[in-house]
C-alpha cells in the first residue's frame, strides 16, 4: 500500500494584485481606468496636442474573425470625447464599396493599425479594407489606403497604395508603419507582395516605403516618384537562400533622426524555422539607401533562437537603434524571454549596452509579450506589453506589464520593483499599444476580459490605462505555513513535517476573505499595508494551534513577514477516513480504475485495522496494487497495521465493466467501501465511501463526475451527506503540459463553507474568492502528452461539500469546470447534475419479520404503495456482508395498497449464532 505523510492545506485570505492608487494617474478616467467600448483590442493609438488621445478598436461577431474598426477619442480626464466623430460608416465605406466595386451584401469591412497626427492635428490612418471568404471564412485584405480625416474624425481624402493582397492575420501588427515628416510629408512603410509578384520568387522578400505629400499623393522627390523597395533576402545571417520555405519581411518601425534621416527596422521571417532576424536599415531624407551603415547598409543580429519574434523598434537621440522581440526557452511554447538588441549609431551591436549589445529579461512570468517600446526624454526605455503565469497571486490571469530600463540596458529600480510593473486592471488583461505624454506619464491601451452576470462568457472591452512617470508598485508579504509540533516546543524541529491543520485566515477590516488550500509546505500572499490578524480555524479539534493569532502590522511596503503556526497534538484522538475515487469513465466493454484512499486524521497510531470494498457486481475484477488479503464475490479486503498519525495509504484498483446486456449505458454501478479500526472512531460518517457512477458510452477524458450518480435524496442531505466531485483530466495534446489550471465556479445551492479537497494526482493550490469562484493551480507538473505515455498523462482533483440545507424537493445542483492545459484555449468539462429527490423506491416496506419456527426460519413483510413490482429475491448472510440468493417470492396482482407476503426458509445456517436476511426488489 502506498503511504506517505498528509501534505499541508493552508486556507488564507487573498489580496490580488491590482493596480495600487500609486501607481495609477488617479485624474484619468476610474481611478486610472478607461473603459472605451466593447472590442477584440486595441490596434492604434495616436495623441493630439490638446492632450486627447485617439483610439482605433477592432470588434468582432465571432472569436478570430474581425469585422471592423471603432476610433474614438478620449479626453485628458479619461472620459469618451462626445464632440468627435469619426465617419467611416458613410463616407469612407461608400467610397471603398465604389472603389472595389463591391455590393453592399458583401461581407466587407476595413482594419486601422496605424495612426499619425500632423501639426494641424488631422488624422492620418493606414486602412485595410477586406472581404471575407464564403468558401474558407478566411479574411482576405482587398486593398490598403492611406486616409486623412480632420482633427475631429470626419473623413477628408484617400490615396490607394499599390500593395497587392495580403492575407490577414495577426503578424498584420507590424507590417504597417506611418510617420509625419517636419515638412508634413507622410512616410508609410510595409512588407509583403509586390505588385504582379508570384509566389516563390525573390521579390518576396522586398520591403517597400511610400511618401505622400500633405494632399495624399505620391511625393515624386523621394525615391523613384515616391516609392522606395529594398530587398533584404540576400542579408540575413546564418542562412543560405537555399534554406528557406518562404521570407518575407516584416516593417515592425520607422523612425526619423534629428537631422532627418530616415530609420527602419524589421525582420526576415522565415516560414521553415520560425526564424525572425531582426534589420536595421538607414535612409537619407530623400528615400535614398545607405550603404554605408553597417555591413553593406544592414545592422543585422538574431538572438539565435528559432523562434524569435520582433516586437517594436525605437531611436534614441544619439541615432543608436534599439528592437526588442520575445523567444522561448528550449524551444517550447511559451515565450518566456524578453530581448533587447541595441545597435551603435554606424550599425554595429553597441558593446555599452547591456551584454555586447543585447539585454535578457524573463519578469518571473511563464509567458511574456511585448507589443511596443517608448523612449522617455531622459532616454530610459519603456516596453509595455502583457504578461501571463504571475506566481503569488492568480497564475490564470494575464497582467499589463510595464518595464523600465536604464539607457545602458540595466533595470531601472527606481520605477516598479525592481524596474518592472504587473498590473491587474480587470479580470485578465492585454496592453497592445502605448505612448508616453510630455509630462512623462504612460498610457498604455489594449482590452480587459469581462464575464458576464451567468459567469459563463467573457466580454471584452477597449481599456485605456495612465501611469504615473514615476510609478511605483507597493505591497507587503505574508509567507505562511504550519508544522507539526511532535514535541509541542513551539519550534520546527527537522523530523517536524508541514502538516494540515484547518484554514488559515488572514482578515483586515472591510477586506472580503478569500480561501486558499494548496499542498504546498509555504503560502506566498501579497497584503498592503496596515494590520492584519491571522489565525488558524482547525477542522477537526484534534490539534492545539500556537500561536493563536498573529498580527501583522506594516506601515511601508516591501516588508516580508514569516508565520509558523505550530500544531500540538491532543493524545488519544481516533479518526480514520476512507475515499473510493473512480479515475477513468465507466463503458460496457472497457476498462476502469479505481483510486481508494485512506488516512489517518487522528493523533493515535492505528494499530490494525480493515479496508473492504465491495464491487459493483456489473464489474469483473482485473488486479489490485497491493493484493487483496481476501476476495470472496464482489468482497476485496486489505489489512493495515501500525497507521501512523496523519499517514497516508492508496489502494489501485482495475476492473472491467462487464458487457450488454448485463450493463448497458446509463447503468449505474455502485461500489462501497469501509474503513474498519480497531479502536472507536471520533467521525464514523467518513469511515465508509461510496461510488455510483453512470455507464456511458463514448467519453472527453477530461470530466466532471459526482459520486451520488446524479441523484441525492432528502434523506441523505438531512443526514450531513456529502456531494464529492472527481474533476479529471488528461494531456491529449503533443507535448507536455508544464501547468494545468482548473476554474470551478461552484453551484448556489451548495454550501461553500463546508469545501474540503479529499485528494489530487499531483501538487496544487486552489484559491476562492467571491465565495464560490475556485481556482487549481497544478503548477510545473509537467503532465505528458497521450502519445508519449498514456497513462502517466491522467489527473485528477477530488473535492466535498454539503448542499445547502435549504434544498428542496426537485431542485437541481450544477457545476461545470474548465481544464487550461498551459495558456490554451479551456477544454470544458460536461456539466455535473445532481436533482434532490425524495428516498424513492418502487414500494413502501411497512415490517420485515423473521421467526424461528423448529428448524426452519419463517419471514414475514408487508408493504404498500408498490410500482411495478415483479418479484422479491430472498438473500442470507452469516456476517452481514457477504449474501446469497436463497428463494424468489412473486409480487402480488391484485389490486389494493397493502399486500403481505412470507417466505420459509427450511434449511438455515444451524452452526451460526446470528443470520441476516434482505429483500431485493426486481422491477
Amino acid at each position: 500500500m502506498k503511504r506517505s505523510l498528509l501534505t499541508a492545506v493552508l486556507m488564507v485570505l487573498l489580496i490580488d494584485a491590482f493596480a495600487q492608487p500609486a501607481v495609477l494617474d488617479q485624474t484619468f478616467g476610474d481611478g486610472g481606468k478607461a473603459k472605451v467600448l466593447k472590442s477584440t483590442r486595441v490596434s492604434a493609438m495616436v495623441q493630439q496636442n490638446n492632450g486627447k488621445t485617439i483610439v482605433a478598436s477592432l470588434w468582432d461577431e465571432m472569436p478570430l474573425y474581425v469585422y471592423g474598426t471603432n476610433v474614438n477619442r478620449i479626453n485628458v480626464d479619461g472620459s469618451i470625447d462626445t464632440s468627435f466623430h469619426f465617419d467611416t460608416s458613410k463616407s469612407l465605406m461608400s467610397f471603398l464599396r465604389t472603389f472595389e466595386q463591391i455590393s453592399s451584401g458583401t461581407n466587407h469591412g476595413f482594419l486601422i493599425y496605424q495612426m499619425a497626427v500632423q501639426s494641424d492635428q488631422k488624422i492620418w490612418a493606414i486602412v485595410h479594407s477586406y472581404k471575407r471568404s464564403n468558401v474558407s471564412g478566411q479574411q482576405m485584405l482587398i486593398n490598403t489606403y492611406l486616409c486623412r480625416f480632420s482633427a475631429n474624425g470626419m473623413f477628408e481624402t484617400i490615396t490607394h497604395l499599390p500593395i497587392n493582397n495580403i492575407f490577414y492575420d495577426e503578424n498584420i501588427y507590424g507590417l504597417t508603419n506611418i510617420v509625419v515628416r517636419p515638412n508634413g510629408n507622410i512616410l508609410f512603410g510595409i512588407g509583403g507582395i509586390p505588385p504582379g509578384t508570384q509566389p516563390g520568387s525573390n521579390n518576396l522578400s522586398k520591403l517597400w516605403l511610400y511618401q505622400f505629400k500633405s494632399n495624399g499623393t505620391f511625393d515624386s522627390t523621394f525615391g523613384n516618384n515616391g516609392k522606395v523597395s529594398v530587398n533584404t533576402l540576400g542579408n540575413i545571417l546564418q542562412h543560405n537562400i537555399s534554406d528557406y520555405f518562404m521570407v518575407y519581411p516584416l516593417v515592425y518601425g520607422i523612425a526619423l533622426s534629428n537631422d532627418d534621416r530616415i530609420f527602419v527596422g524589421s525582420a526576415n521571417y522565415v516560414t521553415m524555422t520560425s526564424q525572425e532576424t531582426v534589420t536595421f536599415m538607414r535612409f537619407s531624407s530623400n528615400g535614398k539607401f545607405d550603404s554605408t551603415y553597417g555591413i553593406n547598409g544592414y545592422a543585422q543580429a538574431n538572438f539565435g533562437a528559432t523562434n524569435f519574434y520582433f516586437d517594436a523598434m525605437a531611436l534614441t537621440p544619439q541615432n543608436n537603434g534599439l528592437i526588442t522581440g520575445h523567444f522561448a526557452l528550449n524551444n517550447r511554447s511559451e515565450r518566456k524571454v524578453v530581448g533587447i538588441i541595441c545597435f551603435d549609431s554606424t550599425g554595429f551591436l553597441n558593446n555599452s549596452f547591456g551584454t555586447g549589445g543585447k539585454v535578457f529579461a524573463t519578469f518571473d512570468s511563464v509567458d511574456n509579450r511585448v507589443n511596443a517600446m517608448q523612449l522617455q526624454k531622459d532616454g530610459k526605455i519603456v516596453l509595455t506589453g502583457y504578461v501571463t503565469g504571475r506566481i503569488l497571486n492568480n497564475p490564470l490571469v494575464n497582467k499589463i506589464l510595464i518595464a523600465r530600463f536604464n539607457r545602458d540596458g540595466t533595470a531601472d529600480s527606481l520605477f516598479g520593483k525592481n524596474g518592472v510593473l504587473r498590473v491587474r486592471i480587470t479580470p485578465n488583461d492585454y496592453s497592445y499599444t502605448s505612448l508616453i505624454q510630455p509630462d512623462g506619464k504612460i498610457v498604455v491601451a489594449g482590452h480587459g476580459i469581462f464575464r458576464d452576470t451567468s459567469n459563463q462568457n467573457f466580454d471584452n472591452y477597449s481599456n485605456i490605462v495612465r501611469f504615473e512617470s514615476t510609478a511605483r508598485i507597493y505591497y507587503n508579504t505574508l509567507i505562511a505555513s504550519t508544522f507539526l509540533d511532535k514535541n509541542a516546543n513551539g519550534i520546527r524541529d527537522a523530523n517536524e513535517n508541514f502538516v494540515p491543520f484547518g484554514d488559515l485566515l488572514t482578515i483586515k477590516a472591510g477586506a472580503d476573505t478569500i480561501r486558499s488550500i494548496f499542498n504546498v509546505d509555504k503560502f506566498l500572499l501579497d497584503i498592503d499595508t496596515g494590520t492584519y490578524v491571522s489565525k488558524i480555524i482547525p477542522n477537526r479539534p484534534y490539534y492545539n494551534i500556537i500561536p493563536a493569532t498573529h498580527t501583522t502590522f506594516h506601515t511601508t511596503y516591501f516588508n516580508t513577514d514569516t508565520i509558523t503556526f505550530a500544531g500540538q497534538p491532543i493524545p488519544g484522538q481516533r479518526d480514520g477516513s476512507v475515499q473510493l475515487i473512480p479515475l477513468t469513465t465507466a463503458r460496457p466493454g472497457f476498462p476502469i480504475s479505481y483510486e481508494l484512499t485512506y488516512v489517518n486524521k487522528g493523533t493515535d497510531t492505528i494499530t490494525t485495522g480493515t479496508i473492504e470494498l465491495i464491487k459493483s457486481s456489473k464489474l469483473n475484477f482485473n488486479s489490485a496494487s497491493p493484493v487483496p488479503t481476501l476476495i470472496n464475490g464482489d468482497t476485496l479486503r486489505w489489512n493495515i497495521s501500525n497507521l501512523k498519525p496523519l499517514e497516508t495509504g492508496s489502494i489501485s484498483l482495475s476492473f472491467t465493466v462487464k458487457t450488454p446486456p448485463l450493463v448497458n449505458n446509463g447503468d449505474t454501478l455502485k461500489s462501497s467501501v469501509a474503513f474498519t479500526t480497531n479502536k472507536t472512531d471520533l467521525t464514523p460518517a467518513d469511515n465508509t465511501s461510496t461510488a455510483n457512477q453512470i455507464v456511458r458510452g463514448s467519453y472527453d477524458p477530461n470530466d466532471k463526475i459526482e459520486n451520488h450518480g446524479g441523484k441525492i435524496t432528502t434523506v441523505q442531505i438531512a443526514n450531513g451527506d456529502y456531494l464529492q466531485y472527481t474533476i479529471r483530466f488528461q494531456n491529449t495534446g503533443n507535448d507536455t503540459a508544464f501547468n494545468v489550471y482548473i476554474r470551478d465556479t461552484l453551484d448556489n445551492k451548495l454550501d461553500w463553507s463546508t469545501m474540503q479537497i479529499l485528494t489530487a494526482s499531483h501538487s496544487y493550490q486552489m484559491t476562492m474568492n467571491d465565495g464560490n469562484k475556485c481556482l487549481f493551480t497544478l503548477r510545473n507538473i509537467n503532465l505528458v502528452d497521450s502519445n508519449t505515455n498514456e497513462r502517466a498523462s491522467h489527473g485528477y482533483i477530488v473535492y466535498k461539500l454539503k448542499p445547502k440545507p435549504t434544498v428542496v424537493l426537485g431542485d437541481t445542483i450544477k457545476n461545470t469546470a474548465a481544464i487550461y492545459f498551459d495558456y490554451n484555449l479551456p477544454v470544458i468539462t460536461n456539466t455535473e447534475t445532481t436533482l434532490i429527490i425524495s428516498e424513492v423506491l418502487p414500494l413502501r416496506l411497512v415490517s420485515f419479520i423473521a421467526k424461528k419456527e423448529n428448524k426452519t426460519n419463517l419471514l414475514n413483510w408487508t408493504t404498500t404503495n408498490e410500482i411495478n413490482v415483479d418479484h422479491f429475491e430472498i438473500e442470507r448472510s452469516n456476517n452481514g456482508r457477504e449474501f446469497n440468493k436463497i428463494g424468489i417470492v412473486s409480487s402480488e396482482l391484485s389490486a389494493g395498497s397493502i399486500h403481505k407476503y412470507s417466505y420459509t426458509d427450511h434449511s438455515p445456517l444451524t452452526a451460526h449464532n446470528s443470520l441476516f436476511y434482505r429483500l431485493k426488489i426486481i422491477d
